[in-house]
């Protein structure tokens, strides 16, 4: 068998949805409306790392348009639970933050409005009073004694769940050096990174007739999704 006998391996192929999405044919869920839609924002902490002390909405509830305010109050369940679903724990992200922030534009509260413009207004005019905290920025500084602590779980904690791969296991790592021939150090940092997808990210929830809801959402783990839903909504 030659090369030229193979269609895919050696070959560009093109993706069969790629023409749609780059010509705009496609329909994503932002192209997706229904009547009467309201449309939700979130406010969003500007500091890293802060106790809540308080949130004034009063500003924000007189914004043509304005329909509710959301806190953590108002959320079921309020955590972020996808790692449960693989098994992983333990779950401890907020879906909104309760009594403090832990990072910058980690959201506080949400807004609903019947347009996007009023409810992009009202976040803006949402009032956060915040004891801001100290931040650490540095893995190094935050391994040094007296750092700021982000989370109260102490110190050197790891949660395994007796799942033994996950166990860090550490050999003798000084009579490895003893023996090396060479030793190189250096400190060495990689940048987050982000997908690039063609599509924001969006998402739609419309509730049907028989009390079921339907959730239209950019995503790439459409269980995911649907299980981590029901849970923080604590519905079947």
């Amino acid at each position: 068998m030659t090369d030229k006998d193979y269609h895919v391996v050696g070959h560009s192929v093109p993706r069969r949805d790629g023409l749609g999405h780059v010509t705009g044919k496609t329909t994503f869920v932002d192209d997706i409306n229904f009547p009467d839609m309201c449309h939700l924002k979130m406010v969003r902490s500007p500091v890293p790392h802060a106790k809540i002390k308080g949130i004034d909405f009063s500003e924000a509830e007189k914004v043509p348009g304005f329909v509710r305010a959301l806190t953590y109050k108002d959320v079921p369940k309020n955590i972020y639970t996808i790692l449960c679903l693989i098994g992983v724990g333990p779950d401890e992200e907020p879906v909104l933050a309760e009594d403090k922030v832990m990072y910058k534009g980690e959201q506080i509260a949400s807004i609903i409005a019947e347009t996007e413009e009023a409810a992009m207004e009202a976040v803006s005019k949402t009032k956060l009073d915040l004891e801001e905290l100290p931040a650490v920025f540095d893995v190094e500084e935050a391994l040094k004694e007296g750092a700021p602590i982000l989370k109260d779980w102490g110190t050197n904690y790891f949660v395994y769940e007796d799942h033994h791969c996950r166990r860090v296991r550490l050999g003798d790592i000084e009579g490895g050096f003893a023996q090396a021939d060479h030793i190189i150090e250096g400190s060495y940092q990689t940048s987050p990174i982000e997908h690039a997808p063609t599509e924001t990210t969006t998402c739609i929830a419309k509730l049907e007739p028989d009390g079921r809801v339907t959730v239209y959402t950019t995503t790439q783990a459409l269980y995911f999704s649907l299980d981590n839903t029901a849970l923080i909504l604590q519905v079947p």
